[in-house]
C-alpha cells in the first residue's frame, strides 16, 4: 500500500473538516460558546458572572459531562477575566493610565486590510501615550501574538460597543517603529470588522494572562465532548486497574537491545530483540547504566495503558522518556502511527526532540517557534518545503481566495480612490435620491467638463474640495533615556522576552494584498461651526443639492462619505467571512498535504507543545497516533491534556514530579479551593491513588546538597557518580563549604511594575559571584536564581556593571523559567525582606514547589541568600517549608548567623568572614595576608594576598634603573623614569630641542609617523594602547623618509608633534594626582627610594607641592585601585593594567566595621569563647 493510500481514507477528510470547521452546538450553553469572548461576556461585571462549577480534585466526577464542563468554564474564565477586569477599569474611569493590570491605547484607527492565507488581518495605528514612557517594542511583552484585546469607538469608551480581536502579529519594521506604531490584528467576528479610517477608536489590552494558552484548549474541551476516548475512565472515575495498552496485548514482543549500554559476551541479543514486555523485565542487571528505579518505569511506559513517571530533580526523567522512546521506536513496525511527544516548553520540547534525533529517530516538529537550528530543519514547514508531495486541491482554493480579494478591492475602491465620490454608487447605495442625483449630474454638463474637473462632486464642491489630512497624531516624543539602562523607569523593559514572534509558518503565512483605506480629497469643515453634523442632516434633506450653501457643501460631502462607508459595512463583512471560509479549506488542503508528506517519509516521532496539542488538534487527531508521551506532565494543565485525547489514542505516558513546578494560574483566586486550576491531571491521578513509579536515585547534587532535599524526598538516594571528588570537584576559594546559608536584615523594594529587589542583598550576590570568578570559577559555570523579576533585572544589571567581571552573558533566571536545567553552582536570592514596622511577608517563596526547583538545580555548590527571620516567621505553613531548608544546612553547620560567609584562601588556608557587604572592601579572591610573590620586574609583592596575576597588577617599589644623567629613577617600578636633578632636566631640555627640529627630517605625517611600530618595550602610540606609565616615542626615534615634506606638510608635523608630547605631559599630570588624591583620603603615607636608598615621596613636594614623605610601614595591603588613562588612538580612555594603592600595618582590610572593646566582648560572649554561632535547629 502506498504512503498516499495508507495516509488517506474516508475518516481523514472528516476528522480535519470537524476540526476545522468547528461549530459550536449541543443543548448546553457551554458547548454552544463561541471560540472567542462576546463583546457582552467582557463587559459583564463580576456580580453578573455566575457561579462557576468547582474541580472536584479529590474525588471521581459523576459523569464526562460534568468533568467537561468544569474544566471549560474554569478554563475559560482563566483567559478572559484579564481583560474584563481591564475593560471595566477603563469603563469606570476612561482618562486612566497604564498600570501593572491594564495598558489603553488611544487614538486607534484602521489603516487597511492584509489578504493572507490564514484570513484577513486589519492593520491599525494607535498611540501609546498612557503609557508615560517610550516603550522598547523589541524587548517589550505588549500586544504579544495571540494576545486579546478589546476595542470601542472613542465616543462610546465601553458603555455598550466592545468589539474582540487578537493580535496576528507585531512586526518591528515597518510596524511598530513607525511613529505612530502599528499592528495587525485578527476580529473575532467579522461582523465587528471597521471599515471607517476615520472613526477613532480605543483599545485595551490586559497585562494578565495569554488568550492563545487557553484558546485552542477550550474547542478541545467541546471537541471532546462529542467523541470517547478508552482513556476517559482514567480522568472521569480514576480507574486504578493498570491494563497494558491494548495493541501491546495484541503484539507483546518488544526490541529491548537498546537497554545493553555495557558490552557482555553472555548476553542473549536475540531474546533481548524478542522479548514479551508482558512477562515482565529482562535481566540487563550489570550491562546496562540505568537505575533499577529507571528499568522498571521503562517497562511501564511501553507496556501501561496509562503510565504515570515521577522524576525527582536530577533523577534523569528525560532520560528514561528518551530510553523508553527507543525501546518503542525500535519495535515500530511499518505503517504503524508515529508517537506524539509533547512538552510544557519550547526549550524542553527541542531537548527531548534533539535526543531522540541522536538515535536516530525521524522526527517532525508542529509548530516552528524553535531556536534550535537542528529542530528548526525538522519543522513541518521544512519539510513541506522539501517534499515532492503536490498538494491536488490547491490552486483551485487559491483561484477562488484571489476571485474574493479582488471583489473585495472593487467594494473598496468605490469608497476609497483617487478621487471623489461617484454619484452613481451613492444613487445604488440609496443614500442619494434621484432627485438628488439629477441636480448633481446635470444634463446639460458637459462630459468633457466633468472629466476634466474630476467629477460631479468636484464641481459642486469647488473651493470646499480639500485633500484630506492626515487625523492619526503622531506619537508623543517623550524624553529619550539610556536603552541599555534595565533598571530605567523612563523605558519600559522586559529581559525576558528575548525574541516575540509567530511561528516560521505563520510568517510565511501572513502576506498578501494590501488593501489600504484612505481617503485623498474630502470636504472642508465649517470653520464657523464646532458640531456641524446636525447641520449638515439637515441641508441633505434638500432635493437639489445646489441649494445647500458652499459653505456648508464640506460637511455635506463628509457626512455623505460616512454614510457610504456605512452602507458598504454589511457587504464588506460578507466579503471577509467568505475569505475566512476560503482560508480554512486552504488549511484542511495543506493539513492533507502534510500528513500524506509523514506518511511519505515513514516519521516516527511528532512533536509538539502541550498548546499546540489542542492548536493542531485536527492535524494530529488525523494521524490517528495510539502513543502520547507528556514531558513535564506535572506543569501541564490537566485541560491541555484532557481536550487532546484523541479517540485513536490507547496509551497515555505522563513524566514529571508534582513536586516542582505547577501549571500556571493567572487568576490567582481561580488556582485556590474549590477550582484548583494549579492542579494538574498528573498530580490528581497519584492522589486518587493511580499506580506510579518514582525514579529514586539522583545524579546530579552533592550529597551535601541532596540532604537539603531530604524532607521532600525521603526516598532519594545518590549515585556513586556525585561522590566521585573528580567528576564533583569542590568550589574553589570555599575551603570546602559547598553549601551555604547567608542571612541578613536588608530591606527590600518595588520597581515600577511591581516587582520586589533587594538592593544590598543584589550587591552581596554579584561580589560573591566576583569572588568566585576570581578563584577560577567560570562565570557560565554559575547560575543565580531568584523568585522576582525585579531582583533578575537588578543583579543581571549589576553583573553588567562590575568592572572585574568579563562574560559574554550572564546566567540570572528566575526560579519559574529554569526547572528542568542545572548548574555546577547556584547563588539563590530570596529577595523578600521587610521594611521596619512591616509585617512578616514572603510572597511567591511560600510556594513549596518554587522552592523544591530553587534549592536542587545546583551539582557542586550552592548558596543561599535571604533573610530568614522573615522566611521563618510570616506563618506557620512559611516556617514549616523554610524551616525544613533552614535545618538542612545547620545540620551540617552551614550557616552562622552572626558571622555570616566564609571565604577561604587557596593560597594560605586562611578564611575571612563576610558579614556587610562592605567587608568585601578591595579583596582579590584571597585573605589578608602579604602575597610575597616575584613579579615579572623581580620585585617581591607586598599586595595583600590575591588572585589577580602579577601581569596586571602595577609594581609600587621604587624603580632599579639608572638613568642618563647617573642617578637611580626616582619613579616607581611601573610608572615613567624620572629624575628630580637638573642633569637630567637638561638632558630631557635637549632632547625636546632635538624633537622640535622633526621638520627639517620627517616628511610624512603625524598619523603616519604613529602607525609606525613602535620600539621594544614603547608603545606605538596611535592604533595601541599606550599608558601614561610608558615612554611615550619621540619624533627623533622614528626612522627618515627620503622624501621631503612641502612647508605646509612640515608645520602640520611640527603641531602635531608638539600635541602629542603636551597630551602625553598632561596624561602623567593626572595620573600623578589621581594617586596622591586617593592616597590622600585613604590616610595613606607616601613613599619611594632615591638612589642613596632613602625613602622619599615619589611625587617630590617641589614639583607637586605635596607633604614631605615618612618612612614606609611594613606588609603594605590592598587599600584601593584604579586604572590610569589609556592612549587609544590618540584618544584617553581608561583601559590600562591596575594601580594598587597600598598602605602598610597589620591593620584590617579597608571596609571591615572595627569593632570597639566593648562590642568584642558582646560578641563573644554571644558566640560563645570560641567565637562560633550556635547551629541551633528549627522545631517543626
Amino acid at each position: 500500500m502506498s504512503a498516499k493510500e495508507a495516509s488517506a481514507g474516508p475518516e481523514l477528510l472528516e476528522i480535519l473538516e470537524q476540526h476545522v470547521h468547528h461549530e459550536p452546538r449541543g443543548y448546553l450553553e457551554w458547548k454552544l460558546t463561541p471560540e472567542f469572548p462576546s463583546g457582552g461576556e467582557v463587559l459583564a461585571s463580576m456580580e453578573e458572572t455566575k457561579d462557576l462549577p468547582h474541580n472536584r480534585v479529590g474525588e471521581v466526577w459523576e459523569s464526562k459531562e460534568a468533568y467537561l464542563e468544569a474544566q471549560y468554564s474554569i478554563l475559560r474564565r482563566e483567559g478572559t477575566e484579564g481583560l474584563r477586569h481591564a475593560v471595566n477599569l477603563v469603563r469606570s474611569n476612561p482618562e486612566s493610565q497604564d498600570d501593572e493590570e491594564v495598558c489603553v491605547y488611544k487614538r486607534v484607527r484602521v489603516l487597511g486590510y492584509l489578504m493572507a492565507r490564514i484570513g484577513p488581518i486589519c492593520r491599525i495605528s494607535f498611540s501609546t501615550e498612557n503609557a508615560g514612557r517610550r516603550i522598547q517594542w523589541l524587548q517589550s511583552p505588549r500586544l504579544t501574538p495571540g494576545t486579546i484585546i478589546a476595542i470601542s469607538t472613542a465616543a462610546d469608551q465601553f458603555r455598550t460597543i466592545c468589539k474582540i480581536a487578537s493580535v496576528a502579529q507585531r512586526p518591528y519594521k515597518d510596524g511598530l517603529d513607525q511613529n505612530p506604531p502599528q499592528v495587525d490584528i485578527i476580529w473575532a467576528k467579522a461582523s465587528d470588522a471597521v471599515v471607517d479610517p476615520e472613526l477613532e477608536l480605543v483599545m485595551v489590552e490586559s497585562r494578565t494572562g495569554y488568550f492563545e494558552a487557553v484558546r485552542h484548549a477550550l474547542v478541545g474541551l467541546q471537541m471532546a465532548a462529542t467523541c470517547h476516548s478508552l482513556l476517559d475512565k482514567y480522568l472521569i472515575n480514576g480507574d486504578r486497574s493498570d491494563p497494558p495498552a491494548q495493541f501491546i496485548v495484541d503484539n507483546p514482543v518488544m526490541d529491548m537491545s537498546s537497554l545493553v549500554h555495557t558490552r557482555n559476551g553472555s548476553i542473549d541479543w536475540n531474546l533481548l530483540r524478542k522479548h514479551d514486555v508482558l512477562k515482565g523485565i529482562p535481566d540487563v542487571r550489570g550491562v546496562t547504566s540505568m537505575d533499577n528505579s529507571q528499568v522498571h518505569a521503562l517497562h511501564r511506559i511501553v507496556t501501561k495503558e496509562l503510565a504515570i513517571i515521577q522524576g525527582p530533580p536530577g533523577t534523569g526523567k528525560t532520560f528514561t522518556s528518551v530510553a523508553a522512546l527507543k525501546v518503542i521506536l525500535a519495535s515500530r513496525k511499518r505503517g504503524d502511527p508515529p508517537v506524539v511527544v509533547a512538552a510544557q516548553t519550547n526549550h524542553a520540547l527541542d531537548q527531548l526532540l534533539s535526543l531522540i534525533l541522536d538515535h536516530g529517530a525521524r522526527i517532525v516538529r508542529v509548530g516552528g517557534r524553535t531556536e534550535n537550528e537542528r529542530i528548526a530543519e525538522h519543522t513541518v514547514f521544512m519539510m513541506r518545503q522539501r517534499s515532492k508531495v503536490q498538494s491536488s486541491g490547491f490552486r483551485a482554493i487559491e483561484g477562488a481566495r484571489q476571485g474574493n480579494i479582488h471583489r473585495l478591492k472593487g467594494l473598496v475602491l468605490a469608497a476609497f480612490n483617487d478621487g471623489l465620490l461617484d454619484p452613481n454608487a451613492l444613487l445604488a447605495a440609496g443614500i442619494l435620491t434621484q432627485s438628488q442625483y439629477t441636480s448633481l449630474v446635470n444634463d446639460d454638463m458637459e462630459q468633457s467638463e466633468i472629466h476634466r474637473s474630476g467629477g460631479p462632486f468636484s464641481i459642486w464642491l469647488g473651493a470646499e474640495c480639500v485633500p484630506a489630512k492626515v487625523l492619526r497624531q503622531t506619537e508623543c516624543n517623550w524624553v529619550q533615556g539610556d536603552d541599555n539602562d534595565l533598571e530605567g523607569r523612563d523605558h519600559e523593559f522586559d529581559g525576558d522576552l528575548e525574541h516575540i514572534a509567530v511561528d516560521e509558518e505563520d510568517r510565511e503565512r501572513i502576506r498578501g494584498t494590501f488593501i489600504r483605506l484612505a481617503h485623498k480629497w474630502t470636504g472642508k469643515e465649517p470653520s464657523h461651526l464646532s458640531s456641524w453634523q446636525f447641520r449638515a442632516e439637515k441641508e441633505l434633506r434638500k432635493e437639489d443639492l445646489f441649494e445647500i450653501p458652499k459653505a456648508m457643501r464640506g460637511a455635506v460631502y463628509q457626512l455623505l462619505m460616512a454614510q457610504f462607508i456605512a452602507r458598504l459595512q454589511p457587504t464588506f463583512a460578507s466579503h471577509l467571512q467568505e475569505n475566512i471560509n476560503i482560508c480554512k479549506d486552504s488549511k484542511i488542503n495543506r493539513w492533507e498535504t502534510d500528513i500524506e508528506i509523514v506518511a511519505e517519509e515513514c516519521i516516527d516521532v511528532v512533536g509538539c507543545t502541550t498548546t499546540g496539542l489542542t492548536k493542531y488538534r485536527g492535524f494530529l487527531a488525523a494521524l490517528q497516533p495510539r502513543t502520547l508521551m507528556i514531558e513535564e506532565a506535572a506543569e501541564t494543565r490537566e485541560s491541555n491534556i484532557s481536550s487532546a485525547l484523541y479517540p485513536s489514542l490507547q496509551q497515555l505516558i505522563l513524566v514529571g514530579d508534582h513536586q516542582q513546578l505547577a501549571p500556571n494560574c493567572d487568576v490567582r483566586w481561580l488556582g485556590e479551593s474549590p477550582f484548583y486550576l494549579n492542579v494538574s491531571l498528573f498530580q490528581r491521578m497519584i492522589e486518587l491513588g493511580v499506580p506510579y513509579i518514582m525514579l529514586n536515585q539522583q545524579r546530579r547534587m552533592i550529597p551535601s546538597i541532596r540532604r537539603i532535599l531530604t524532607p521532600f524526598y525521603p526516598e532519594l538516594t545518590d549515585h556513586p557518580l556525585v561522590t566521585d571528588i573528580t567528576k564533583r570537584p569542590p568550589v574553589p576559594g570555599m575551603g570546602g563549604h559547598d553549601t551555604w546559608l547567608f542571612t541578613h536584615n536588608w530591606e527590600e523594594d518595588m520597581d515600577s511594575n511591581l516587582s520586589r529587589f533587594n538592593e544590598q542583598e543584589a550587591q552581596m550576590v554579584v561580589r560573591f559571584f566576583s569572588y568566585l570568578v576570581s578563584n577560577g570559577v567560570k562565570p557560565a559555570q554559575i547560575s543565580i536564581l531568584t523568585f522576582y523579576n525585579g531582583q533578575r533585572k537588578t543583579i543581571l544589571g549589576k553583573l553588567k556593571k562590575h568592572g572585574s567581571i568579563t562574560a559574554d552573558s550572564f546566567n540570572v533566571f528566575t526560579v519559574d523559567s529554569y526547572q528542568g536545567e542545572e548548574n555546577d553552582i547556584v547563588l539563590l536570592s530570596l529577595v523578600r525582606s521587610p521594611r521596619e514596622n512591616r509585617p512578616w511577608s514572603i510572597g511567591f517563596l511560600e510556594n513549596q514547589n518554587r522552592a523544591v526547583v530553587a534549592i536542587s538545580r545546583a551539582r557542586r555548590g550552592f548558596y543561599l541568600f535571604g533573610n530568614m527571620d522573615n522566611v521563618l516567621s510570616a506563618d506557620q505553613d512559611a516556617r514549616e517549608l523554610w524551616g525544613r531548608i533552614w535545618n538542612g544546612f545547620a545540620e551540617i553547620g552551614r550557616v552562622k548567623r552572626k558571622k555570616g560567609l566564609p571565604l577561604t584562601c587557596q593560597k594560605h588556608g586562611n578564611t575571612i568572614w563576610i558579614k556587610e557587604v562592605e567587608d568585601w572592601g578591595d579583596n582579590a579572591g584571597g585573605c589578608d595576608e602579604v602575597c610575597q610573590g616575584i613579579r615579572p620586574c623581580g620585585h617581591q609583592c607586598t599586595l595583600k594576598c590575591h588572585i589577580i596575576p602579577h601581569e596586571n597588577l602595577g609594581c609600587s617599589h621604587p624603580c632599579r634603573k639608572v638613568m642618563d644623567c647617573g642617578h637611580r629613577c626616582a619613579s616607581m617600578c611601573s610608572l615613567e623614569c624620572h629624575c628630580n636633578c637638573d642633569d637630567f632636566r637638561s638632558l630631557m631640555e635637549k632632547k625636546q630641542a632635538r624633537a622640535n627640529k622633526a621638520e627639517d627630517h620627517l616628511h610624512m605625517s603625524f598619523e603616519e609617523l604613529l602607525t609606525l611600530e613602535a620600539a621594544p618595550g614603547t608603545p606605538s602610540g596611535y592604533g595601541e594602547q599606550s599608558t601614561s606609565m610608558q615612554v611615550a616615542p619621540h619624533p627623533e626615534n622614528l626612522p627618515s623618509p627620503p622624501a621631503r615634506a612641502s612647508p605646509a606638510q612640515a608645520r602640520e608635523i611640527s603641531n602635531g608633534a608638539a600635541k602629542f608630547r603636551d597630551l602625553v605631559k598632561n596624561i602623567k599630570q593626572h595620573d600623578e594626582k589621581c594617586y596622591l588624591d586617593r592616597c590622600a583620603a585613604l590616610g595613606v603615607e607616601l613613599y619611594d627610594t632615591n638612589a642613596t636608598g632613602e625613602e622619599q615621596c615619589p611625587f617630590p613636594s617641589s614639583s607637586s607641592g605635596h607633604a614631605e614623605p615618612t618612612r614606609r610601614p611594613s606588609q603594605p595591603i590592598i587599600r584601593d585601585t584604579y586604572k590610569p588613562t589609556t592612549l587609544i588612538n590618540g584618544v584617553r580612555a581608561r583601559a590600562g593594567p591596575k594601580v594598587v594603592v597600598c598602605h602598610g600595618g597589620p591593620s584590617a582590610p579597608s571596609g571591615t566595621k572595627s569593632l570597639s572593646p566593648a562590642a568584642e566582648k558582646e560578641m563573644e560572649k554571644e558566640d560563645g569563647p570560641s567565637g562560633e554561632d550556635e547551629d541551633w535547629l528549627i522545631e517543626l
